[in-house]
C-alpha cells in the first residue's frame, strides 16, 4: 500500500510524535510506501528519511472549530501535497486534522483512516457526526478514548481499539549493574531508592502531588528522593517545585531522547496525572524496563494496568494513597525477586509494536480494499 501520514512535529516531545515515527517505520519494513507531510523539523527527521518514499514540509493541518471557515484556505498546500502523493489510504494522526485528510482523501480518491489519541477536538457532536460520515475508521488508542467519542456522537460501529505498543527490546529491563551507570550517568548518588517521574512538567501531570507523595512516604529522608525528567511546560509552575520540600531530594533532568537512562536509574516510576490520560504510554515503557508503575486512576490508565497490576492504582489526586502506593511497590522491589521480569513479561504479552501494528495494517488495508470495490466499512 502507499499510505499518505502526518505529523506536526519531528521530536520526540509528545506520546502522540513518538507513536508516528514507531509506526511508520514498522509499515514501512512490512513493505509499504510511506508519504510523510508534516509541519516542524525536529530529531526525528533523519529516521524518518531512511525510510519514507517522500517527506514534504506544510505550513498547517487542523482547523478550529470556531474559525474553521477562515482558515480552511490555509489547508491548501497540505491538501495539494498529499494528493499529489496518490495514496491507496490516508492515515490521519489525531482527529484535528482530519478536514485535511478528508479533503486530501476527496482529491486523492482515497479512503481515510483516523487514529484517536485523546480527548482534544473530540468533544463536538455535530463535528463528529458530520467528519465520521465521511471516515472509514477511527481507531481509539483505549476503550476510555472509544468511550468518550462515541458519547460525543462518534459512530460506534467504525470506531476499533488499538493499545498503543513498544518494541521491548528498546527498553531492556534493567538490573543493578544497569541501575548504577544509569545514575552516574545522570550524576544520581549510586545509593538510595528513587521514584522517577518522566513527562511533561505541568500542574494537569501532577508532579507536585508526587513530592508531596515523597515527603508524606518518607519524611525522615532516608530514600534518596525523587527523579523528575521531562520538558517544562510551565516555567512558574517548576519554579514553585524547586521550592517544594524535598527539592533538595529531588533530581532535575532535561527531556532526553534516551528515556531508558531515566527508568533504569529508578526503582518505581510514578504516573500521577490529574488529566485523563488516554493511553499512558510511560505506563508501559516504564512496565518492560522491570519497573513498577504506581499510577493515578484516570482515562486509559486503569485499563492499562488491568487487574493484574491494579493494586498500583490510586485515586486521582490523593497523595496519601500515591505515598502509600510508592512504598508499597518499593518494599516489593525487594520482597518478591521477580517483580521486575513479571513487569516486563506483563508488556510483552500485551503491548507490543508488532501487535498495535498488526491492527493499523489490517485496518489500513481493509479502507484501501473497500474504496477499491465501492464497498464502505
Amino acid at each position: 500500500m502507499r499510505i499518505l501520514m502526518n505529523s506536526e512535529h519531528l521530536s520526540p516531545n509528545t506520546g502522540i510524535s513518538v507513536h508516528t515515527v514507531e509506526v511508520a517505520e514498522a509499515l514501512a519494513a512490512r513493505g509499504h510506501e510511506i508519504d510523510l507531510l508534516y509541519m516542524r523539523d525536529g530529531p526525528f527527521a533523519d529516521r524518518y528519511a531512511a525510510f519514507c518514499r517522500s517527506m514534504t514540509r506544510v505550513p498547517v493541518f487542523d482547523l478550529g472549530v470556531r474559525r474553521a471557515w477562515r482558515d480552511a484556505p490555509r489547508l491548501v498546500p497540505a491538501v495539494v501535497a498529499g494528493a499529489r502523493s496518490r495514496p491507496d489510504v490516508i492515515y490521519a494522526n489525531r482527529f484535528r486534522p482530519l478536514p485535511w485528510a478528508l479533503a486530501t482523501g476527496w482529491l486523492a480518491r482515497a479512503p481515510v483512516v483516523c487514529h484517536l489519541h485523546g480527548l482534544i477536538g473530540i468533544d463536538h457532536p455535530t463535528v463528529n457526526r458530520m467528519l465520521g460520515r465521511h471516515t472509514e475508521q477511527f481507531l481509539a488508542v483505549s476503550q476510555f478514548v472509544k468511550d468518550a467519542f462515541v458519547e460525543w456522537g462518534g459512530d460506534a460501529t467504525r470506531v476499533g481499539v488499538v493499545h498503543n505498543g513498544i518494541d521491548p527490546a528498546a527498553y531492556p529491563v534493567g538490573g543493578s549493574e544497569e541501575r548504577r551507570a544509569a545514575r552516574r550517568e545522570l550524576g544520581i548518588p549510586e545509593d538510595g531508592d528513587l521514584v522517577l517521574f518522566c513527562g511533561r512538567i505541568d500542574p494537569t501531570k501532577g508532579v507536585d502531588l508526587l513530592l508531596d507523595a515523597v515527603a508524606l512516604a518518607d519524611p525522615a529522608g532516608s530514600w534518596l528522593g525523587a527523579v523528575v525528567m521531562g520538558p517544562v511546560g510551565d516555567e512558574a509552575y517548576a519554579a514553585r517545585l524547586r521550592r517544594h520540600p524535598v527539592a533538595s531530594r529531588t533530581h532535575w533532568v532535561p527531556m532526553r531522547t534516551d528515556v531508558v537512562t531515566g527508568y533504569h536509574a529508578a526503582d518505581v516510576i510514578a504516573v500521577p496525572s490529574r488529566i485523563d490520560e488516554a493511553f499512558g504510554r510511560v505506563v508501559i515503557e516504564g512496565l518492560a524496563t522491570g519497573r513498577p508503575v504506581v499510577a493515578t486512576a484516570v482515562g486509559g490508565v486503569p485499563e492499562v494496568l488491568g487487574r493484574e497490576l491494579a493494586d498500583f492504582v490510586v485515586p486521582r489526586d490523593d497523595a496519601g494513597a500515591l505515598a502509600a502506593a510508592i512504598a508499597r511497590a518499593f518494599s516489593l522491589r525487594s520482597s518478591e525477586p521477580g517483580l521486575g521480569a513479571r513487569c516486563a513479561a506483563y508488556v510483552s504479552e500485551r503491548f507490543t509494536i508488532d501487535r498495535q501494528v498488526d491492527a493499523v495494517e489490517a485496518s489500513l488495508a481493509a479502507a484501501a480494499r473497500g474504496r477499491r470495490s465501492g464497498a464502505r466499512h
